[in-house]
């Protein structure tokens, strides 16, 4: 879909390349094999049947480790390549040239059983690959799992220590703000102590507000749920964060599907979410002090929709991967860490779970929500 921000972005899946059949591995495993046994069988004696039939029985090795190294594709390859060089040898009519001494029946059937056990083994072998890419989803899965609930037992803990102290920081700074409105008029506006008393009240203020954002990841509002298009949110934060990608020469894409990503959400939050990212993508692309990308999707995987946020910024180490959502903890000297910490916060009340990993552009952050399905 084009989009109002540049060049539309293209999110590519993490699947696996299937291991190829001219691979040095498939050549010592399967071909070499084939071919010396091959050449074996056309260089031995008729008088020598014993060793016909044991070359013969030979072809079902590099078959059957063709069918567990590529699945049925490379069984099938093993045993159409075996059968068509053993042919010639076995009903070989050219006067004068020797060939398999075995039965017609015999070595008609073990043709046969070749491309039956190519098959067989190689379904065996696409099953078990499937069963064990399934069990390492579920292993993902539950890993995943684990980490946001050990997350989210320290993100209560901690916000119950962090409301309390909020407001016991609040108590105070109520009465000196109240003595400041009586005190403040008694000052002068050209007296030596005003500048000091302005200095005074302004601390005051900042205080006041670092004591709410605290309250604000203790206590985050309560989200209103609703029905809402998911790229909608997209458009909301590449409009809210363009005019300062602009000042740090970052393009913002937009990469949405066609069709809506539907699930039931709070706009406002998500999309504060997604801004707060958003913001922290462009100060890391910024330090590096070259121009750079920030790519925006939404998309559908299975009973999931995905808000991905990519940028070409710095990797992470896995130090910074690990505590990038614990509270106060924050790479930028001037911030309170906080930031990602609520964002944590708000995808767990929306029963979901964000991740940040060293993907897409460079570095990727995937905000997990459970979809609308009709």
């Amino acid at each position: 879909m084009p989009d109002r921000f540049g060049t539309s972005g293209h999110v590519l899946s993490d699947i696996p390349e299937e291991p190829s059949m001219l691979s040095p591995r498939a050549f010592v495993r399967v071909w070499l094999p084939i071919a010396a046994f091959t050449a074996l069988h056309y260089g031995t004696g008729m008088e020598h049947d014993w060793a016909h039939d044991v070359l013969r029985r030979m072809y079902y090795l590099p078959i059957v480790l063709a069918a567990f190294d590529h699945g049925l594709r490379g069984g099938l390859l093993a045993a159409a390549v075996s059968s068509l060089v053993y042919l010639p040898h076995a009903f070989s009519l050219s006067p004068g040239h020797h060939h398999d001494p075995g039965g017609g029946v015999d070595k008609a059937l073990e043709v046969l059983l070749y491309n039956l056990v190519g098959a067989t083994a190689g379904l065996l072998a696409d099953r078990e690959r499937s069963r064990r890419r399934e069990l390492q989803r579920a292993l993902a899965d539950q890993q995943r799992l684990t980490r946001e609930l050990v997350r989210a037992g320290r993100l209560s803990a901690l916000g119950e220590v962090v409301a309390g102290l909020a407001h016991e920081i609040k108590n105070p700074l109520h009465a000196l703000a109240g003595t400041a409105e009586v005190v403040g008029p008694l000052i002068p506006p050209d007296a030596e102590e005003r500048h000091m008393w302005d200095i005074h009240v302004a601390e005051l203020g900042r205080l006041s507000r670092l004591a709410e954002r605290y309250l604000s990841f203790a206590r985050p509002s309560p989200s209103e749920l609703v029905a809402l298009d998911l790229r909608r949110v997209a458009e909301q934060v590449a409009e809210l964060c363009v005019a300062e990608a602009r000042g740090k020469r970052v393009e913002v894409e937009l990469d949405l599907p066609e069709a809506p990503v539907d699930i039931r959400g709070d706009r406002d939050q998500l999309a504060s979410l997604g801004l707060h990212v958003a913001v922290n993508a462009l100060r890391a692309i910024a330090s590096t002090g070259r121009p750079g990308r920030l790519r925006i999707a939404a998309r559908i995987e299975g009973d999931h929709a995905l808000l991905v946020l990519d940028n070409d910024g710095p990797p992470l180490t896995e130090s910074e991967r690990k505590q990038l959502f614990t509270p106060f903890y924050s790479g930028d000297a001037q911030g309170t860490g906080l930031g990602l910490a609520i964002a944590a916060r708000v995808a767990d009340q929306h029963g979901g779970s964000i991740d940040a990993d060293n993907a897409g552009l460079g570095v990727r952050f995937s905000l997990r929500l459970p979809r609308i399905t009709a």
